[in-house]
Formats: structure tokens, sequence, C-alpha cells
């Protein structure tokens, strides 16, 4: 695991090392794998953990949706600011699937729902049956899979709007600083792009990050899921995009998960 002491760079940014180490923030890379999972285990999706006395989630036009992640915060260790016990899921609805737009932002749980169990109940008492739930061939995750938790520490990625903080100035302006004429902006973006399935961290951005000129949307400082489009993992969205979900740090370590900010992209 990196960490201040023994944290990496590229040579060629060694000069930069003084402003990178204050952005650095923990992480958990996420790396899925093909299994069949149980009701209480971490996945991408899959069937859900759902109390008998539950209803399974629908969106804003009554459609039952699905589950696209679940993280079971026993199995590993996470960033000092996410639980350490208790389940979190995430399910969106069909209508997300399909995106028409190169950029869709949500704000309310409608088309997508965010669920947190701080405890577990037995098997007996949960819900086995999911056949009311259709096939769902456009669902970005082709097939349930297992997901192992690598703890990370990471700078500020090249595309969260922070980036501007830890230099002089720009990373365009900066110009080449290499032997092959590579600048800075062009190694950054190489190293630290962020484009991995993560929880805590830096968000990847395929545009730019829209919480810049947003003082309110700033508010949801911490990234709690981010899905990339992997052909290997077979996870594809829209025209290879990426699914983030934020939210404010103080309400995460109070456990409330009422208020998060969805923010999915494609090319």
């Amino acid at each position: 695991m990196k960490t201040l002491e023994n944290f990496d760079l590229p040579q060629q940014l060694e000069g930069f090392r003084e402003n990178l180490i204050p952005s650095l923030k923990p992480s958990s890379l996420i790396i899925p794998y093909n299994t069949t999972t149980s009701l209480t285990a971490s996945k991408f999706a899959g069937y859900p953990y759902l109390p008998k006395n539950q209803l399974h989630p629908k969106d804003s036009d009554g459609n039952y949706m699905y589950l696209l992640a679940q993280i079971n915060f026993s199995e590993s260790t996470f960033p000092a600011t996410f639980p350490n016990q208790g389940l979190l899921q995430i399910f969106i609805s069909k209508n997300l699937c399909t995106p028409e737009h190169q950029v869709v932002e949500l704000l309310w749980q409608q088309d997508y729902k965010i669920r947190y169990y701080p405890t577990l109940l037995p098997e007996s008492d949960l819900i086995h049956d999911f056949s009311y739930l259709e096939t769902l061939n456009t669902f970005p995750i082709e097939n349930e899979k297992g997901i192992l938790f690598i703890p990370n520490v990471e700078p500020v990625s090249a595309t969260d709007y922070r980036v501007e903080r830890y230099f002089k100035k720009p990373l365009s302006q900066y110009g080449i600083i290499n032997d092959d004429e590579r600048t800075l902006e062009d190694i950054y973006f190489e190293r630290y792009l962020g484009a991995d399935h993560k929880i805590g961290g830096y968000p990847y951005f395929i545009e730019y990050d829209l919480r810049e000129n947003s003082e309110f949307l700033q508010s949801y400082d911490t990234l709690l899921l981010q899905i990339v489009t992997n052909d290997e993992h077979g996870i594809n969205y829209g025209d290879t995009g990426v699914l983030k979900f934020f939210i404010n740090q103080e309400k995460l370590m109070n456990l409330d998960f009422s208020n998060v900010y969805f923010h999915a992209e494609q090319y």
C-alpha cells in the first residue's frame, strides 16, 4: 500500500512531490471477477440482500430497479470516513442503462436508490426468490461479479476540479518537461487519470468536473463509488462511460445516505 513515506511518482514528476503529498487520499480499488455470490456478499449486479419486511425499490415509472453494487464493509478495510460494518447497496433504473445524453446528473433518488443496513439479518429472514425481475440486456454489468478490494493512496486526479490547488498554475501551462517532448499535462493524465473502479479517492471525468463552478455541488466532496467501462470486466455504460456517486463526508460519517449526487457520462 502506498503511504506518505513511500508514495512513488514518475521520475518526471518528482519535482512536484511536495505539491502532491497534501492531496493524497485513501481509496479502495475494486477488482471484479465472475462468480455467484451470497446475498450478503460484496458484488456488482446479481441479487441483493433484501429483508422480507422490505420492498424492492422501484423507479419513477413504478418498475423494479436493479442492483448495481453491494458493499459489505465487514469484508475489507476501507478509508476511515467509511463504515467498518454494515451493507451499502446502490440500485439503478433501467432508464439509466441506455443514456441519450453525454452527461446525466441526478440528486433525487427516483431512478437510483441508496440503501444502508447497519446490521444484517439471518438468511431465513431474507427474500430468495427474485423471479419477478425481468432480464435486462442493457444493464452496464453483463453478469453478477464478486469484488475484491485493494487499499490504495492516490494524489488528486487529473480531472478533479481541485487539481489546480496543488500546482502553481494550470497543468496545461507548464509546457514540455520530458526529453520525449511530453508536457506535464500529458504525463499527469497518463499516470493519474483516476479511471478505476473504486471507493473513495478521486474521480475520473471524461469532460470536466461540474462541481468546479458550483458551491452546492462541492459539498459532495467524497466519492462513494465509481464504476468505469472495462471490456475485460464485462462492464460498459453507454459509449465507454463512467458511473459516479458522490456524498458529503460528514453525512457519510453519520451513515446518512439520503443525499447522494449521481453523475454519469459517456463519450
